[in-house]
């Protein structure tokens, strides 16, 4: 009886001893599990703002406001809407601009952008989308190069096709031809100190049928001093040449250079059809601002001034083809 009372003091003790260790391990596991999880607490960049998508020929142009502390970023890209982080991921930008190539002509395209830092990759951005647009071919032909600010402008280079309000309301207001739908802009440089600058208006949407277009020829483009990030420049006006590819745009035209006396040396304007016609210049001095990277060219809002340069620049930034 005794050596069975030992027994059962002996086995409730050393229970009770396992139940303490237990309890002490278990309180050790949890304290080292919140510390660890305190440790592991980061805060994720923000999400990328300002994102907008400009498509061109088998391209979009993607552009944002950089995040502080970022040190690259992801792009994150669908043709569908609902782009989210399982999406096709473009990795490693640099830079707070991206140009997404290789792209199928005529197809819309969605995307995102995550900023990255060494915790990890941020919250995504809104969606932008952007549609690519058909192939461009130009009548004109490239010749040499013009070095704006530190880059080399060659080539050809256009613009997405706009079909906006504004372009609507120009119609309406009788500044356009009635058929005009659409349109794109052109810088084609055709010399050392030559570039020709075009605008090529569509009767749809997707910029594939011309109702005309016109190209005014420059001379000895100068590249002056740099205001901000934008080069003033200076050239002379060699030329214009307009083309029909209506003839509600002939009409148009005919109608307007007979309005406002504008004649070819005393001789009435008549357009043709599918024709080039060649008015000449007058050689006036005009003063401008243009942007020129790699890849893309922007020039001044408007019509070129002789006497003043443009306060802002236009909203259609032409890509190089």
């Amino acid at each position: 009886m005794k050596k069975l009372l030992f027994w059962m003091v002996l086995i409730v003790g050393i229970v009770a001893l396992i139940g303490s260790c237990a309890k002490k391990d278990d309180s050790t596991a949890t304290a080292t599990a919140t510390a660890t999880a305190d440790n592991a607490t980061t805060t994720a960049l923000s999400a990328p703002t300002g994102l907008t998508a400009t498509g061109g020929v088998s391209q979009v142009a993607l552009d944002w406001t950089d995040v502080s502390g970022a040190s690259s970023y992801t792009v994150y890209w669908d043709n569908a809407t609902g782009v989210s982080s399982s999406s096709t991921a473009i990795t490693s930008v640099s830079t707070d601009n991206y140009t997404h190539t290789g792209l199928d002509n005529g197809t819309t395209n969605y995307y995102k952008v995550a900023a990255v830092d060494s915790a990890g990759t941020g919250t995504l951005s809104s969606e932008v989308n952007a549609t690519t647009t058909a192939t461009f071919t130009s009548t004109t032909t490239a010749a040499g190069s013009i070095t704006v600010g530190s880059v080399a402008m060659s080539g050809t280079y256009v613009s997405s096709c706009f079909s906006g309000s504004d372009l609507a309301g120009a119609v309406a207001g009788g500044y356009f031809p009635s058929d005009v739908k659409a349109l794109r802009d052109v810088i084609v440089v055709t010399g050392n100190d030559n570039v020709s600058q075009e605008s090529h208006f569509y009767t749809d949407t997707s910029c594939s049928t011309l109702s005309g277009y016109s190209k005014n020829g420059w001379d000895n483009f100068t590249v002056g001093d740099a205001s901000g990030d934008y080069d003033k420049v200076t050239y002379q006006e060699l030329g214009y040449k307009n083309k029909a590819g209506t003839a509600v745009w002939e009409a148009f035209y005919e109608n307007f250079f007979s309005t406002n006396n504008i004649t070819n040396q005393g001789t009435a304007v008549d357009l043709v059809v599918d024709t080039e016609y060649d008015l000449g210049g007058n050689g006036a001095s005009k003063l401008n601002m243009f942007s020129v990277t790699s890849t893309q060219v922007q020039h001044g809002e408007g019509q070129a001034s002789s006497s003043s340069y443009p306060t802002q620049m236009d909203s259609q930034v032409m890509t190089k083809q």
